[in-house]
């Protein structure tokens, strides 16, 4: 009884070659860049300081862990502690920390990053769209200041409160790249060089 019993679950040989047919519509070297790059060989590393200091064995959490950077910020960070917390542990004193050798390796890669972080700081590049300047000014010209006018004109599209308004033409004012043309166009800078000269 059971030999039947193994005979019926065994499949022949040539059932199992049947089954095994190519499959022509599937991108093979696509699928194996993707199956590459879900392990820890197939990372690209982008920034030249964590490349130089990669290790190709290590998976991405243990290699961020060993250069001293947060894989996951919300493990990084302190959760708020109650009062009562907070009391308890100011009884007990600080908690002295560790230094190791792989911290202080850490430590010089996060300060590169820091420093290139740093350096590569750009001056804001904010600027309003061209119907936003001819609506600002639309509003600048003919309520000159009163931003509740502005607020209850009929182009207010959006509803902004006088607030916004204010603020947007705060703004507005401090980029020369919109403020400058529209002083030029209504004579305010020739009337500012007339009184110092």
């Amino acid at each position: 009884c059971l030999i039947h019993f193994i005979k019926r679950t065994m499949t022949k040989l040539g059932k199992q070659r049947r089954k095994k047919s190519y499959n022509y519509g599937s991108n093979k070297r696509r699928l194996k860049m993707k199956d590459q790059r879900k392990t820890k060989y197939g990372v690209v590393v982008e920034n030249d300081i964590l490349k130089q200091n990669w290790d190709r064995k290590k998976s991405v959490n243990a290699n961020l862990q060993s250069l001293g950077v947060a894989s996951d910020a919300n493990q990084v960070v302190k959760k708020i502690k109650s009062v009562k917390n907070q009391f308890i542990e100011s009884r007990l004193g600080p908690v002295p920390e560790e230094t190791s050798a792989a911290s202080t390796k850490s430590s010089q890669v996060v300060e590169k990053l820091e420093k290139e972080a740093k350096e590569s700081k750009k001056a804001p590049t904010f600027r309003f769209s061209n119907e936003q300047v001819l609506w600002i000014t639309y509003l600048m010209d003919k309520h000159k200041q009163d931003y509740k006018a502005m607020a209850r004109d009929p182009r207010n599209h959006y509803q902004e409160t006088p607030g916004a308004i204010r603020q947007k033409i705060r703004r507005f004012i401090s980029i020369p790249d919109h403020f400058v043309p529209y002083c030029r166009e209504r004579g305010l800078l020739d009337q500012i060089k007339d009184s110092e000269g």
